[in-house]
């Protein structure tokens, strides 16, 4: 295993909100915000990160987090613990990051909300992070787009004076956004939020 820190992994997240994403064999199964100093992952229900699988340890890894660093520890765990595909005991994470937990994949988001520059054109992006276009991307420049590859789930977004909104047209579900769902009205969306649409996972970003 390898005892990893980059240079520039150090990151400024002052007001930045950090969330996992859970997922395995590329289904989402849920969002864990990291709101505490160490927050533990492994099999027992009392982790903060219960993982039901015998590929994970019953203590399988911690994240540490203090100030604007986060840091992954192995527990010595049966499996080990990989960080983007290389084996760590100990690694500080940067955003984008995958944690591999044995058939969990974990991967680490850091949210930076910035306010919109007066007078700034910006345009918004949609990144698939699962589901059938996962890895894919979306411009989003127009005053309407309709977000792409769902046949029986409409859902759009629109620009008004700078800022981006989410809004449910069509569909059996209502979209959620950073596990809360929008309801009927248009959502404003933020620089890194979360998306969850029929099932998939996606990420706004603006530039």
């Amino acid at each position: 295993m390898h005892d990893a820190e980059q240079p520039g992994m150090r990151q400024e997240r002052a007001a930045a909100a950090v969330r996992l994403l859970v997922t395995s064999a590329h289904s989402t199964l849920r969002v864990v915000v990291v709101s505490k100093e160490r927050l533990t992952i492994g099999r027992r229900p009392q982790n903060d990160v219960a993982l039901d699988d015998l590929t994970v340890s019953g203590e399988h890894a911690e994240i540490v987090t203090r100030g604007t660093e986060s840091v992954v520890h192995d527990l010595e765990s049966r499996n080990g613990t990989l960080v983007n595909g290389l084996a760590v005991s100990r690694r500080v994470l940067c955003d984008g990051d995958v944690i591999d937990v044995g058939i969990y994949r974990l991967r680490f988001v850091v949210d930076r909300p910035a306010p919109p520059k007066k007078h700034e054109a910006r345009v918004g992006w949609i990144d698939f992070l699962s589901g059938s276009k996962a890895g894919c991307s979306q411009r989003i420049e127009r005053a309407i787009t309709r977000v792409d590859g769902f046949a029986e789930q409409v859902a759009v977004l629109s620009r008004r004076q700078g800022r981006f909104h989410l809004t449910h047209l069509e569909g059996p579900t209502l979209p959620q956004v950073n596990g809360e769902p929008i309801g009927l009205v248009a959502r404003p969306l933020a620089d890194g939020d979360l998306i969850e649409i029929a099932g998939a996972m996606l990420r706004f970003r603006v530039e």
